[in-house]
């Protein structure tokens, strides 16, 4: 089986998935997406991984998927290991991308509604409409890494969560638990071990589960212009 490297390095975490945490707040607008051609051989690697496995996949495959010779696959990337990690960075950033994506959604002073849109954001991450796993999930457990992934998509998701919505919502709510920033790693630890536990869990469920463990206030705000205009 061709990974790239010993299973036992990788298993050992030779994928970096767990660099050195930055403490950098991410900007809502920062993106990590490989672009030009160097991110067209990453998409291609993503493919063909989820279609037919990564020890099946050769970097001439991805050469060939990509349109370009080998020697320029491996002008971009040492090996195929540096392909590989370059594919659970892109993992990584789907799921960052979609707690932005769900940030941008929200409305103001409308805890239930963006709790509502935050589940089903969570649940389209990891499962499509039928409930199947994503793809990812076979190329992680083929890989040995999903533990370590877990690990590091929950730090830089929770990283964004902390630094702009978790502010967002002290300016106009009391906080009622202490060690916030571990109490949102427990919640989307446990979310993710819920469904594989119990995967026909409802949404409405979870969301009671995240109100009750992050002691939310779902009363309802009106929007700071709203009071001014009627001041």
């Amino acid at each position: 089986m061709d990974y790239g490297l010993p299973w036992g390095e990788m298993k050992a975490g030779g994928y970096g998935l767990l660099a050195a945490h930055s403490g950098r707040p991410r900007a809502l607008s920062e993106s990590k997406r490989l672009g030009g051609q160097k991110g067209e051989i990453m998409q291609a690697a993503r493919k063909l991984y989820e279609q037919q496995g990564v020890a099946c996949t050769t970097v001439k495959d991805i050469a060939r998927e990509a349109g370009i010779t080998r020697e320029l696959v491996y002008y971009y990337f040492r090996n195929k290991q540096a392909v590989t990690e370059a594919v659970l960075d892109d993992y990584v950033e789907d799921l960052v991308e979609s707690a932005i994506v769900w940030n941008e959604m929200r409305k103001f002073g409308d805890t239930r509604g963006s709790l509502k849109k935050c589940i089903a954001t969570f649940r389209r991450a990891l499962y499509d409409a039928t409930g199947k796993p994503r793809p990812m999930i076979a190329v992680l457990e083929e890989l040995g890494v999903r533990d370590e992934f877990d690990v590091r998509a929950v730090r830089e998701t929770v990283d964004c969560i902390n630094a702009h919505i978790v502010t967002e919502y002290a300016e106009h709510h009391k906080i009622e638990i202490e060690l916030v920033y571990e109490m949102f790693c427990v919640v989307i630890f446990g979310m993710v071990g819920l469904l594989k536990v119990k995967p026909d869990i409802s949404d409405e469920a979870l969301m009671k589960v995240v109100e009750q463990t992050l002691r939310l206030d779902m009363k309802p705000l009106r929007p700071p212009e709203a009071d001014r205009a009627a001041g």
